[in-house]
């Protein structure tokens, strides 16, 4: 089973920012400091999205290919740090370690359908919205015996 490190950055403009140590992760079964996360400051969110504003044209504009090899490079590095990530789960959340597992294989296939799915959309591309679908033929809607929530790109 995969350790954590003694500190993780956080990522603004793809760069990884070691601003301080202040936020201290701890152990929920011993309490103990399990590791430490640099905490963003408000200049350094203002920076991350005004980035995120620069990056919104030429996101729009990369091939499909493109965006599909920067979600398989996810999975892949998902896939190399999987023992972390779970370990990180279980320590952080307290969650049990089968069930943290089970969180990291769905991130893992999360971002495989999305590569797959990638060069198969068309369309413009952009903020995603969370938005009532349509209703149902009487048959599905029965089955479903709610109403439907999706997230779409537009």
């Amino acid at each position: 089973m995969s350790t954590l490190q003694a500190k993780y950055p956080y990522y603004l403009n793809n760069k990884a920012v070691y601003a301080n140590e202040d936020l201290e992760v701890t152990d929920k079964y011993t309490g103990e400091v399990a590791t430490r996360c640099a905490l963003a400051d408000p200049k350094a969110i203002d920076e991350a999205i005004a980035g995120a504003v620069r990056a919104t044209e030429p996101m729009a504009k990369m091939p499909s290919y493109e965006k599909k090899a920067v979600l398989e490079h996810c999975v892949t590095r998902f896939k190399e740090r999987f023992d972390e990530l779970a370990m990180a789960l279980c320590i952080e959340a307290g969650k049990p370690i089968n069930d943290a597992e089970g969180e990291v294989t769905r991130l893992i296939d999360t971002f495989q359908i999305a590569a797959e799915e990638s060069t198969r959309m068309h369309g413009e591309s952009g903020v995603g919205y969370l938005a009532p679908c349509k209703r149902l033929p009487g048959h599905v809607e029965a089955r479903a015996n709610r109403p439907l929530l999706f997230h779409f790109t537009v």
